[in-house]
């Protein structure tokens, strides 16, 4: 069997079932519709994260639900954050305020991800978050942004393999860092070949850079994703062990 060939055979075991699709769907409907008895119509809902971007994988997940209100919307965006925790607070559930998100944990460390914000204009692809750091932080993103770019460099496949390969050697690597990892590894590479995509592209690109690779927002050119060294010498020696192995069920499974 080809190294393409096992790869397809894991990516298949890691499908989402219907069931599980429906529970995640279901979930989103809670809190959007607990938001919306406050908030009403108003604000619009996306998915955000691994489902928005159809990189989502069994073996570790999480939902990202993004509320974003229009631009003439004259509250500040702190009091928008504040008002949907203290929504959520209210309904019960138990929140752990982010720097831009609301994250409600479950049990399994599975949690879902609330972000609140404002959009820039009318096509709601540009939006302004605030950031619960410093008083009066705010930050321009594009969820739309971060999925087009997953989608138009055509590496969903890769990433969540790499996503699986990040769980199975136990990693901290934060996945919007981990897919523009991928992404500028595979820059005018071939995808055609999954085994090729790792072994000669993606793992020696680890192995060769992360201690130095700087990984920037692609929604805001401002924003450099924060790895710290330990993170960066754990991926380091990951890549390197992987390299040295005969079997890919040694790599990924």
């Amino acid at each position: 069997m080809s190294g393409h060939e096992y790869l397809l055979g894991v990516l298949d075991g890691q499908k989402m079932g219907d069931a599980e699709v429906a529970a995640l769907q279901r979930l989103r409907g809670e809190i959007e519709g607990v938001l919306r008895k406050t908030f009403g119509t108003v604000p619009r809902f996306y998915y955000g994260g691994s489902y928005g971007k159809h990189t989502m994988i069994r073996a570790s997940y999480d939902l990202d639900i993004v509320m974003y209100f229009p631009s003439t919307d004259n509250r500040t965006l702190k009091q928008l954050y504040s008002g949907a925790y203290h929504v959520l607070k209210q309904a019960g559930y138990t929140i752990q305020p982010k720097t831009v998100a609301l994250q409600l944990p479950y049990q399994g460390g599975f949690h879902v991800d609330v972000v609140p914000g404002k959009a820039q204009d009318a096509t709601y692809y540009w939006a302004t978050l605030f950031k619960n750091t410093t008083p009066d932080s705010t930050m321009r993103t594009s969820i739309k942004k971060h999925i087009d770019t997953v989608s138009d460099n055509g590496c969903r496949e890769i990433i969540k393999l790499m996503k699986l390969w990040r769980v199975r050697h136990g990693l901290q690597w934060k996945s919007i860092a981990l897919e523009q990892t991928v992404i500028g590894a595979m820059f005018q590479k071939q995808r055609g070949d999954l085994g090729v995509a790792i072994w000669e592209n993606v793992l020696p690109f680890i192995r060769g850079n992360v201690l130095t690779v700087r990984l920037v927002d692609p929604a805001n050119s401002s924003n450099v994703f924060q790895m710290s060294r330990g993170e960066r010498v754990a991926l380091l020696q990951a890549a390197t062990e992987s390299l040295k192995q005969k079997n890919w069920n040694q790599v990924i499974w």
